[in-house]
């Protein structure tokens, strides 16, 4: 009827206990005297010791951006979409990739119910991709460029379509047939730019996913991402465009110019500008493709090094740094000022990391009180802190696996700042078929890193055991114990992991097999998380 309201979409919080979100202004009231506190008790005699108060403080700000955005999670009321009303077309942009990886890829699109036309695009000629897709009965538009990457690539294919909507997916990853009929709906709000999926994988015996706490199901290291973190955006119309798996209006494309280029990170920044414009959002919780994850370490270094690249140059590099840029509310602001700065989190790491065994050599404290005293303060907040993220992280976060990660990823983070000073020039693809070991300098830091700590825990045992017994070398050598055991927990995985026989998963099954393994799998078994419109 014409006299009906405009259509909005709406979201519903998660049902949780109270006591969740009332447990973060308990929190607060021990982290804000505690940090207080902090900044009065320096050792400003020791070079590290600023450099540790520096750490904390930021460990601090992340802590409260975190459990401040993520206590509640709200999620999206489903919106049975109407297909026949909307045209949608799929960009697939290619780079290197093999075709064994992007066939599948193809043939998941072109199955998607509702696709209209899927385009593979490519940044140079390629007869074997240009044969695969007149085989399939897809379009193949190379523009014999790498200029901008993946953007470049995707705004050429804005080129040769006219589709209301679009739906991007990375070459690697296969759609489920019903992903436009989970997603569409919403865009009958004329506000919504861009509905993103998880980013989802099926070779889950690579090195990003341990079984956690005994169970089948296995832990990765996204999860925490995708499960906490963007649901929780969703109530402050943040969500992030992730580059794959996700829907976007064509209108709202051309109304910030295309993908975004100037970072290595298009889809950060692409949504970013659509949100300073005034577009909504909607992160659909469920899984609906499924890609490839990083096979070994050099490929995770390398992907989680472009991204920090990326988020970091758009936060101090562009003129679309969410601390400047006009139209974003203040909470959208925080948001994506959380997102970039997490990136710096590799330093901070490091700098707790190495402290342990600094203070045991140099056998000067960090702080100008009895170390004993700051000692049992910093235990009791180290423990209510993470206490809290395991909270708040609604089961995606593992003491161990959580926290041994980050120590791989800060080689990545920490390479990534001179990065800042030189733009990337040459844009790669990860390498989807790369095998369980491949020759990395990044194995040799986390091994160096780790006997630093190990060396700094044995110079305290000896100190203690020679007599000193000062609460300087107890609380250090435990600390010390405690970095070790997250090293080593990541580098004896890492070990086993790359001499085990490489699993193969579905790479050895035909492409139209492969995707129909897939959707057997996951198709119509995929927890859909969002709330049946009433």
């Amino acid at each position: 009827m014409s006299g009906e309201p405009a259509y909005k979409v709406r979201f519903e919080r998660q049902r949780e206990s109270r006591l969740i979100p009332a447990a973060y202004y308990l929190y607060l009231a021990i982290l804000v005297p505690f940090m207080a506190w902090r900044c009065t008790i320096v050792n400003w005699h020791a070079w590290f010791g600023p450099v540790n108060l520096a750490a904390d403080l930021f460990a601090a700000m992340m802590f409260m951006f975190f459990l401040g955005f993520t206590r509640y999670l709200y999620l999206p009321v489903h919106r049975p979409a109407g297909l026949p009303a909307r045209v949608a077309d799929c960009l697939i942009p290619t780079h290197t990739e093999p075709v064994s990886v992007i066939e599948p890829t193809v043939i998941a699109a072109l199955r998607v119910r509702g696709i209209r036309n899927v385009l593979v695009l490519g940044n140079f000629e390629r007869a074997d991709v240009r044969a695969m897709a007149a085989r399939l009965g897809a379009a193949y538009h190379p523009r014999n460029s790498n200029a901008c990457g993946k953007a470049g690539n995707l705004n050429n294919g804005l080129t040769f379509t006219d589709a209301e909507l679009v739906l991007t997916m990375d070459a690697d990853h296969m759609a489920l047939p019903e992903i436009l009929e989970r997603t569409l709906g919403y865009f009958d709000d004329p506000s919504v730019a861009f509905a993103q999926t998880p980013q989802s994988f099926h070779n889950t015996k690579t090195l990003l996913f341990r079984r956690a706490n005994g169970q089948e199901a296995k832990w990765s290291e996204s999860n925490i991402f995708y499960k906490t973190i963007l649901p929780a955006k969703n109530g402050y119309n943040a969500s992030i465009y992730v580059g794959t798996s996700a829907v976007l209006r064509r209108a709202a494309l051309d109304d910030v110019g295309g993908f975004a280029t100037g970072t290595v990170t298009e889809d950060i920044h692409t949504s970013l500008r659509m949100h300073a414009k005034g577009w909504r959002s909607v992160f659909v919780p469920e899984p609906l493709a499924f890609g490839l994850e990083a096979q070994n370490l050099k490929e995770f270094y390398n992907q989680r090094r472009r991204w920090a690249v990326g988020a970091l140059t758009l936060l101090l590099r562009s003129p679309d740094s969410p601390v400047r840029t006009p139209g974003l509310t203040l909470r959208q602001r925080l948001s994506y000022l959380d997102s970039t700065l997490s990136h710096l989190g590799g330093v901070q790491r490091l700098i707790h990391f190495l402290l342990p065994a600094i203070t045991i050599f140099t056998m000067a404290s960090p702080v100008a009180i009895p170390f004993g005293l700051y000692g049992l303060a910093f235990v009791g907040y180290f423990v209510v802190s993470f206490t809290m993220v395991a909270v708040y992280s609604r089961g995606t976060y593992h003491f161990l696996h959580s926290d041994a990660y980050s120590l791989a990823n800060l080689v990545a983070q920490v390479s990534a700042l001179p990065g800042l000073l030189r733009p990337a020039r040459r844009h790669s693809a990860a390498r989807k078929d790369a095998p369980h070991h491949d020759r990395t300098g990044v194995k040799a830091v986390l091994w160096l890193l780790g006997l630093i700590s190990l060396a700094g825990v044995a110079d305290g045992l000896y100190r203690f055991a020679s007599g000193n017994h000062s609460w300087l070398v107890i609380m250090a050598t435990c600390w010390g114990v405690v970095n070790s055991v997250w090293m080593w927990w990541i580098l004896g995985y890492l070990e086993l992991y790359e001499h085990r026989s490489a699993s193969t998963d579905s790479a050895d099954l035909a492409a139209p097999d492969r995707y129909q393994l897939i959707v057997d799998t996951f198709g119509a078994k995929a927890p859909y998380a969002t709330i049946s419109e009433r």
